[in-house]
Parts: C-alpha cells; structure tokens; sequence
C-alpha cells in the first residue's frame, strides 16, 4: 500500500531534488527524508507548512500526500518549470537560484557569510 512516504519520494524524484536538496528547503535533515521516505517516521506538525508550500507549486495538496486523495488535476509527472515569473524575475535570477541550490549546505554558509547574511 503507498504511504506518505512513497508520494513524497514520487514528488521529489520529480522534480529532481536529492534529499539533501529538500532537506535544506525544509530545514530538516536528509536522513529525515530518508526515513519519511522509507515510511519509518512522518512530517512532524512544523514541517506541514514547508511540504504544503512546496507542493502547491505544482498543484498538489497535503491530502493527496497524506492521504491518497488527488484533485484531477494532481499530478507529479512534469518538472518544474525554469523559473516562475514573480517568484523569480528573469532567467538569470533563476540559474543563480539552482546553482545555490545545488550547493552543499557548507558550502551555502560560506557563501551566505561572504554576502554578509
């Protein structure tokens, strides 16, 4: 039977994001993700927010995660686009963006501590 875990693991596959990757988005481990994902541990109550606002960039909701049930039009099959205009305002913007997030998270504090932030 698919758990929370498996639509989760489905949703982060799809959009091509490592543990670690959606670990650092939620601010929770990737051995967190791990064991969410192998159904041995669930989202704890402060975590709902951060999966809810995740997925509702592609239409899903906490429901269909927790639960199973999905709107028609629910689904995990297709990337993420390049960039979501007002979130992200040109496509320079953009790769900057995806190249912060393919830092390890040391090497996000190096550079955040370089800005100054």
């Amino acid at each position: 039977m698919e758990h929370f875990g498996i639509r989760f693991k489905r949703f982060r596959d799809a959009r091509g994001w490592s543990q670690e990757q959606i670990g650092f988005e939620l601010d929770v481990t990737k051995a967190t993700i791990s064991k969410w994902e192998a159904g041995l541990a669930q989202p704890r109550l402060e975590n709902l927010a951060g999966i809810r606002r995740l997925v509702a960039e592609d239409g899903l909701t906490l429901e269909y995660l927790i639960e199973g049930v999905a709107t028609d039009d629910a689904h995990v099959a297709e990337p993420a686009p390049a960039y979501r205009p007002g979130v992200v305002r040109n496509a320079d913007e953009a790769d900057l963006l995806a190249r912060f997030r393919g830092l390890k998270p040391s090497q996000r504090k190096g550079l955040l501590a370089l800005l100054g932030k």
